[in-house]
């Protein structure tokens, strides 16, 4: 599967570069959207939900069908949250059950199970996906957890298809 990590900060896409720069199937680009033809972009729920239907989730993603024709690739896939709850003043806080659960871990493999279980099951699968690091809040660029989790939960995926 071909991944493309889009950011407009070069800097952010440096950080991920140091961990994905010898793996051919992932490009990092600087700008908005992917340069090439995706099959799907990663979306926060936050982002995706209103504008492509679905409901917020804490234990799958989810692959939502485009049918708006506003230049998003034809699938939206929208990570799972973590689950949160407010605190005593009333500020949401993640739930302590998720506080030790990475962020980027959590979200990138249920996106890549959720990718495995509609290749399956599908007659067109995704074989191309845009991450979109504004979309899915990656895109820190001191941030270096991200990536690693990311790139550990790719190396899991790529691991059980074989």
């Amino acid at each position: 599967m071909q991944i493309i990590i889009t950011s407009r900060n070069a800097e952010t896409l440096r950080t991920w570069r140091r961990f994905f720069e010898n793996d051919p199937d992932v490009d990092l680009q600087v700008g908005n959207r992917a340069q090439v033809p995706v099959d799907a972009v990663l979306m926060a729920g936050i982002f995706a939900h209103e504008r492509y239907g679905g409901s917020p989730s804490h234990d799958s993603a989810e692959i939502l069908v485009n049918r708006r024709g506003d230049g998003q690739p034809p699938l939206v896939i929208v990570p799972p949250g973590r689950r949160m709850r407010l605190d005593e003043h009333g500020r949401p806080q993640v739930h302590p059950d998720h506080a030790a659960i990475d962020p980027a871990y959590h979200t990138a493999s249920h996106v890549f199970d959720a990718i495995h279980q509609w290749n399956e099951t599908r007659q067109e699968t995704i074989s191309a996906i845009e991450v979109s690091l504004p979309l899915v809040g990656f895109d820190d660029p001191l941030d270096e957890s991200s990536p690693q989790a990311f790139r550990r939960a790719l190396t899991e995926y790529r691991a059980k298809l074989r």
